[in-house]
């Protein structure tokens, strides 16, 4: 099956729509998200909606955790992330899928076992996985990761494959390009995708100035760059 990858999207609708419509042109079969549509940009019901409309299947990111009331949030975090209202039906909705799933979730596709986990096995909310030699689960031919906003992928020596796509939202190595991560499992295989992030003045004006900050890096990027129109 052909996936595609998705991860981190943070209220940016205009960059998940980027990498939707990559995605679309693709053949795409079925839909991966890693969590945290929520947060940071201000269209984050519009991102539950767009998510939600798909044929996926989700974990919940430490955002969403967030906003079930499962992890902390304080007043520092509150004033950067600027936490949409959960009354709002498509937030409201999101957040039910969410609870239903958790941070982690196994799958089998094609004979193959997937585990799709926002942070790391170990600490599904907040872990973090810097590209493994060897994946952590012994039982797990494909494992899926996200939180570092950063793209990496490794394919192991026993044949097993690991996938962060990086942030579709929000990246945090070169904030000119949004990432994306398109998936074979037969083989299996990945490829890394790096899409243009067009934000507009308003929405950039919204955010909270340490987000701006953010998005001025421009470390060196792993994956291909895709110029579109």
């Amino acid at each position: 099956m052909r996936l595609g990858v998705l991860a981190d999207a943070h209220g940016n609708l205009a960059g998940l729509k980027t990498c939707l419509h990559f995605l679309r042109q693709r053949d795409v079969e079925h839909y991966l998200f890693l969590g945290d549509a929520t947060g940071y940009f201000p269209q984050s019901a519009a991102i539950c909606e767009e998510l939600d409309a798909l044929p996926l299947t989700l974990v919940a990111g430490n955002h969403e955790g967030m906003l079930m009331g499962i992890l902390p949030m304080n007043d520092a975090m509150r004033e950067v992330i600027q936490p949409p209202d959960t009354t709002l039906p498509p937030i409201r909705h999101w957040l039910q899928r969410c609870t239903r799933t958790g941070p982690m979730h196994h799958m089998k596709i094609g004979g193959k076992n997937l585990c799709m986990v926002h942070g790391s096995p170990d600490n599904p909310w907040l872990g973090r996985i810097d590209s493994p030699d060897t994946l952590p689960m012994e039982e797990c031919d494909i494992l899926f990761s996200a939180h570092t906003h950063r793209p990496g992928m490794t394919l192991t020596s026993d044949g097993r494959l690991y996938v962060n796509p990086g942030s579709c939202g929000y990246p945090r190595d070169n904030g000119e390009w949004l990432s994306v991560a398109v998936v074979d499992t037969v083989e299996p295989s990945a490829q890394i995708f790096r899409l243009p992030n067009r934000i507009d003045t308003p929405t950039l004006q919204w955010v909270h100035p340490a987000v701006r900050q953010t998005l001025q890096r421009r470390f060196p990027i792993t994956g291909t760059i895709v110029e579109m129109p």
